[in-house]
């Protein structure tokens, strides 16, 4: 069982790929099977997969962060894995850090952020995403920009189409050389989490490809100081076991641009 972890760490650094889209993939790309790749909200309706009343389902929020061994770390980031029995359904529901929760009053989701002395994010911003989302939140994952590196590394980096109008050596683009480009984004949430969505599109055939049982020792090193769970790995273990292999065909991906009413 202690290989199982593995499918949270890596879909937790696939969601922290801010903004990387545009450059890499462009917003029409047809390089993931995925069947459903976006929804933009609330144009075409709240996802049912946020349903509080699906009482089966278990949320695990994502949390990406700028630096672990801050007393202060910077949101970047925010991802909610759901999964749903019987079919072991996946959603990712991506929702921009600047999410307004009083209109017109500049409150946001990031204005609730904070770390506790544990080392763990503060249970105001857990219960503001709740109420803004109506959603339970039952685990949670963080990590921070050189957890992220390395786990995009370890999927085998983002494959890259097209030309990007410079030279990469490879048509894999490699953690760093993600990291690289993430600023090119900063400034504008919402269009961050949409193009983070389309990353996910795709890594997640990447994440499939590792198979049912990886090599698990360069993950377990990033525990602690570069990522943190809220529970211990056996019980991810136990989450997450049904999910692999990763089939891409069960994995929705969704942005949520308002809270739920």
């Amino acid at each position: 069982m202690k290989k199982r972890p593995v499918v949270i760490l890596v879909l937790t650094a696939v969601c922290f790929c801010l903004g990387f889209t545009t450059v890499v993939l462009g917003e029409n790309t047809d390089a993931s099977p995925i069947p459903s790749v976006l929804q933009l909200f609330p144009e075409s309706g709240f996802s049912s997969w946020l349903n509080p009343n699906r009482s089966q389902q278990t949320t695990v929020l994502i949390v990406g962060v700028d630096r672990m061994d801050s007393p202060d770390p910077g949101l970047q980031a925010i991802w909610l894995l759901t999964m749903e029995p019987p079919n072991n359904s996946v959603v990712l529901s991506g929702v921009p850090i600047n999410l307004d929760l009083v209109s017109g009053a500049n409150v946001t989701l990031q204005s609730f952020f904070g770390w506790t002395p544990e080392g763990t994010v503060a249970p105001p911003f857990l219960e503001a995403l709740e109420r803004a989302l109506r959603v339970e939140i039952h685990h949670v994952a963080a990590l921070d920009r050189t957890a992220f590196a390395s786990l995009i590394d370890y999927a085998g980096g983002l494959p890259i189409e097209g030309d990007l109008g410079f030279p990469v050596g490879s048509q894999v683009l490699t953690g760093e050389q993600v990291l690289a480009l993430l600023s090119v984004f900063d400034g504008d949430p919402a269009g961050s989490t949409r193009l983070q969505a389309s990353v996910l599109e795709g890594m997640v055939p990447q994440v499939a490809s590792l198979g049912a049982n990886p090599e698990l020792q360069p993950l377990l090193e990033l525990e602690g100081t570069h990522a943190v769970l809220s529970t211990n790995t056996t019980q991810f273990a136990v989450l997450l076991s049904h999910l692999l292999p990763l089939d891409p065909e069960r994995v929705e991906i969704q942005v949520i641009l308002e809270p739920i009413p």
